[in-house]
């Protein structure tokens, strides 16, 4: 598997558009797109730790280094709660403080 196969794979894994992955790094769709597609040889060492940042993983991941994705319950959550939008974020607050407060 290449870094742009890990790349795509992680950044449809959470479920994020790459223009959000693009966004959050500060670089254009097309780029994540070379990146994904294999276009750039050599990934900029200063663009690895944020680019696993983004996408919740670790750079050993990304670059082969161990095939051990991090998938904690956490960094599952987290990816969904990203794709609430402002009524169904809103909606689950609610929820969850009733949950608790029965406790």
């Amino acid at each position: 598997m290449t870094v742009g196969d890990r790349i795509r794979m992680r950044r449809t894994e959470l479920g994020m558009k790459a223009d959000t992955l693009a966004d959050k790094l500060g670089v254009s769709r097309a780029t994540i797109y070379r990146y994904e597609k294999g276009g750039v040889e050599n990934l900029p060492a200063e663009f690895i730790l944020p680019l696993a940042e983004a996408l919740r993983t670790t750079p050993q991941y990304l670059l082969g280094v161990t095939d051990n994705e991090p998938a904690t319950a956490k960094a599952k959550w987290l990816a969904i709660a990203e794709s609430f939008t402002e009524e169904e974020a809103a909606a689950f607050l609610l929820l969850y403080q009733s949950l608790h407060n029965r406790q």
